[in-house]
């Protein structure tokens, strides 16, 4: 039993076989760079994307706002454009018909445009 427990060390003591070409390695890691880029263009793809078309459309939508629009803030207010203020970046919402109640939002706390308003009346007829 001793001798057995003698010949362990040199079971790890010995070298591993050369390969027959030293310069046949592993490639050096670039092997693993192709997988790496594709996984970079994936994530591009499916999450910095969207949400950057996502963004565009938003910004699209609150530049648009008009009087008259109907809305709904992020804080889950509905309510009825009354003005624009693009220099300060602020809107006043009516959101309550009956009373004329008014609030002011920054122009970012619209959430989405629910209707867009009647078309302002023009000096020409069709």
């Amino acid at each position: 039993m001793p001798l057995l427990l003698a010949a362990i060390p040199l079971l790890f003591a010995q070298n591993p076989p050369a390969p027959a070409n030293p310069n046949a390695g592993t490639g050096g890691g670039l092997g693993f760079l192709p997988f790496i880029l594709v996984a970079i263009l994936w994530g591009y793809f499916l999450l910095v994307r969207p949400q950057q078309q996502q963004e565009k459309k938003r910004k699209e939508l609150i530049g648009a706002l008009k009087k008259n629009d109907k809305v709904l803030t992020s804080a889950g207010i509905y309510g009825t454009v009354v003005s624009v203020d693009n220099e300060q970046d602020r809107l006043v919402l009516r959101v309550d018909d009956d009373r004329g109640g008014k609030l002011t939002f920054s122009k970012s706390a619209v959430a989405r445009v629910l209707d867009a308003g009647t078309p302002e009346k023009s000096g020409e007829s069709a």
